[in-house]
């Protein structure tokens, strides 16, 4: 008897300890925690780097490049010229030279004077000399820098930086998807645990109600029959099936939201009720011109708009000149010191400006124009078809959220009555004055009216998650809502 006192006593200490492990999550806490660990904004982040790295890539362009090269090489010989033919001796030296071998030649001299001879106006060549010695190493370092690209260095630049922006936005559209799936699928649990609270509730009252037709039944009651309390067993186990159909839902919402929020499978936690939302006063005028504003889809299409000028510009550089300054400074080593690398050209420096156009290039530029003409003509287009889209689908939720205000206002008035409806039906049927059927009916029809005001809170909900996402903004940032009903 002791031992079983003290088990219940181990098992109650421990309950309460259990419970105590369990957190409760608000709706703005698992925003906390998806914004955290979802991965779809990892990889929304790697795109951004990845944009901004291409950026430092294009802004590269402004930096003069600078190389250094060292190269050792040996050749199967030493590098050679060789000079062969005749060499023309100017007229100045023609006469003196013929002057000279005459006098050293005295048969020269007779023929020379006789016309026999021809005065000596070239020396025969037959030379071969050494350049430089087989083993070379070179050292050198070169400077190039674009003075003038025609227009395709900023052009190449504004791309990279519209692709950061559109990568940035790309990331934004990433963490409005993460937000609006946490909301619907905690709207979601909720809905599921008001269901099955509600569906405990009438199973409650059912049980209540088979025990009073029990009892009634079985003291002789002349208004309450065998069918009747058979009626109440059905209804009564049929509530019950709907029980479990409503906790199996609920536990389905629940590992949907927290999948939706990066938690691991076997995390335990429970969601905080919210309150009714605010009543939305922004005109259907005032959303749509907030979702042209702030629409991460919009914000994409006409960053690429901007983006396609300066296509356009790279593409008609072509049009222009390439202008850019060069400039060297070397230094070779070699064991022979004359020849051509001597003390003048072991080492030296260069600098210069050069220039490069395309005349013709078989219509290739102006077919590179015409496409990135026809590019921006596609993208407006698609911004066009997106605004009306994107403001045909703001009006729907629009719609639909007032709509659902409607049917709540309608819904909770009917839910009254249909309370009291029951409560009434409840008290005439202890004293026999209703028949079986009716207080069932009267059960059911509570049921329906509040699961009904539980289902337009939840498309409510639902609606203003999906314009918040369409809009891109918060609505109470826009100051679209009144104050808290």
């Amino acid at each position: 008897m002791l031992r079983g006192f003290i088990v219940i006593l181990l098992f109650s200490c421990t309950a309460p300890a259990a419970a105590g492990r369990q957190q409760t999550y608000t709706l703005d806490d698992c925003i906390t925690i998806a914004l955290q660990k979802h991965q779809s904004l990892r990889v929304s982040d790697a795109q951004v780097m990845m944009a901004e790295a291409l950026y430092q890539q294009a802004m590269s362009a402004y930096w003069p490049r600078v190389s250094a090269s060292v190269s050792a090489e040996r050749a199967d010989q030493d590098r050679t010229f060789t000079a062969q033919g005749n060499f023309e001796l100017p007229s100045s030296l023609t006469g003196a030279l013929t002057t000279v071998a005459a006098l050293q030649d005295p048969q020269y001299a007779q023929a020379l004077n006789a016309g026999l001879a021809q005065p000596i106006s070239s020396i025969p060549l037959d030379m071969k000399m050494k350049l430089y010695d087989r083993d070379l190493v070179t050292a050198s370092i070169n400077l190039e820098y674009p003075v003038f690209t025609g227009f395709m260095r900023p052009a190449i630049i504004g791309q990279a930086e519209k692709g950061v922006q559109i990568a940035e936005q790309a990331r934004r559209k990433s963490s409005l998807e993460v937000v609006r799936d946490v909301k619907k699928y905690f709207y979601a649990a909720q809905f599921a645990l008001q269901m099955e609270q509600l569906a405990n509730a009438t199973l409650q009252r059912f049980e209540v109600l088979e025990d009073l037709t029990d009892r009634l039944y079985q003291n002789g009651s002349l208004k309450v029959k065998k069918t009747d309390y058979l009626r109440t067993k059905v209804t009564t186990a049929m509530m019950r099936s709907m029980l479990n159909e409503a906790e199996y839902s609920r536990e389905l919402a629940h590992e949907a939201l927290g999948n939706a929020m990066g938690q691991a499978w076997d995390t335990d936690y429970r969601i905080a009720e919210t309150e009714m939302p605010k009543e939305l006063t922004a005109n259907l005028e005032e959303l749509v011109e907030a979702a042209r504003q702030f629409n991460p889809d919009i914000q994409q299409l006409s960053l690429a708009v901007q983006l396609t000028e300066h296509r356009i510009t790279e593409a008609q550089s072509g049009y222009y000149p390439m202008v850019g300054v060069q400039a060297s400074a070397h230094k070779l080593w070699n064991d022979y010191d004359a020849g051509l690398i001597n003390d003048d050209n072991a080492e030296g420096w260069t600098i210069g400006i050069g220039m490069q156009w395309d005349l013709f290039s078989g219509f290739e530029t102006v077919g590179k124009v015409k496409h990135a003409e026809a590019q921006q003509r596609q993208v407006k287009s698609q911004t066009i078809l997106l605004d009306e889209g994107m403001a045909l689908q703001v009006k729907q939720q629009f719609l639909r959220i007032r709509s659902s205000n409607r049917q709540i206002q309608n819904n909770k008035v009917a839910f009254g009555f249909a309370r009291d409806n029951r409560k009434l039906h409840t008290r005439a049927y202890q004293q026999e004055m209703v028949t079986t059927k009716d207080v069932i009916e009267s059960q059911l029809v509570e049921s329906f009216a509040q699961s009904a005001y539980y289902r337009s809170r939840y498309s409510l909900e639902v609606g203003l998650t999906s314009l918040e996402y369409l809009i891109g903004r918060n609505l109470e940032q826009l100051g679209g809502f009144a104050k808290a009903r």
